[in-house]
């Protein structure tokens, strides 16, 4: 006998942590206040983190998705009004953050400086493009 094969068909994915209903289904409060991540947006240097506003159950889906309004920091940037979190909330790559961790990240914020980075309005044509002559063409 031969050992079997296990094939998997799908996509697959990076997602590291619980879903959502997950986390705040075993909170007090449904973990208002707490603080959650992605680990999706992890890869980036700046902080980028959500705290839970507030939280509406679904109990009719049958993927147990919730309602989530969260206060967004992405790359270190806080997000001028609440977001809505329902579509993804199924998805199985939300953490909590420790208590003990919160007011460290939350600091963090206030360090990152607003530098932008201005990009020039034209770009150089590429060589090719350059030697092909633009005068027959007609648009």
């Amino acid at each position: 006998m031969s050992a079997s094969v296990i094939k998997y068909i799908g996509r697959t994915t990076d997602f590291k942590g619980k879903s959502l209903w997950e986390i705040v289904g075993s909170l007090k409060n449904f973990g208002v206040g707490r603080v959650i991540v992605r680990s999706v947006f992890q890869r980036y240097p700046e902080p980028s983190f959500m705290k839970i506003v507030k939280v509406e159950t679904c109990p009719d889906e049958e993927r147990r998705r919730v309602r989530v309004w969260v206060e967004k920091t992405f790359r270190g940037r806080k997000q001028p009004a609440l977001t809505e979190i329902y579509r993804t909330s199924y998805k199985t790559d939300y953490q909590l953050i420790p208590k003990k961790d919160e007011a460290s990240l939350l600091a963090a914020v206030n360090d990152v400086s607003a530098s932008e980075e201005i990009l020039p309005n034209k770009v150089e044509m590429p060589p090719l493009m350059k030697k092909y002559d633009y005068r027959f063409i007609q648009f």
